[in-house]
């Protein structure tokens, strides 16, 4: 396995979110290369500190929909066609330009 990989995928490999044999390729060339072992502790042990000052919040029970309403009013506007057009299309992409 190549660096470039490893650090790719460095984050997940940390989460435990890897299938068993890739986070076993990653842990035999962690063994090897110098180089990514001390990126792997590094950003393990910055990820506990982190862990440990900031103590986890739990959102409020409301939080959800309000997320929720003002997504969807920012989208309204790119979910549904405007009536002036004559338009057949369901789905208005943002970043397409206009026909």
């Amino acid at each position: 396995m190549r660096c470039n990989t490893v650090h790719a995928l460095l984050d997940l490999h940390l989460e435990q979110q890897l299938p068993e044999e890739l986070a076993q390729q990653i842990e035999r060339h962690l063994m090897r290369c110098a180089a990514c072992a001390f990126e792997a502790r590094t950003l393990e042990q910055t990820r506990n500190l982190l862990r440990a000052a900031i103590p986890p919040v739990a959102p409020s029970p409301s939080f959800r929909e309000r997320a929720a309403a003002r997504l969807q009013d920012a989208l309204v506007p790119h979910l549904h066609p405007r009536l002036e057009q004559a338009d057949t299309r369901q789905w208005r992409l943002p970043l397409l330009p206009e026909d």
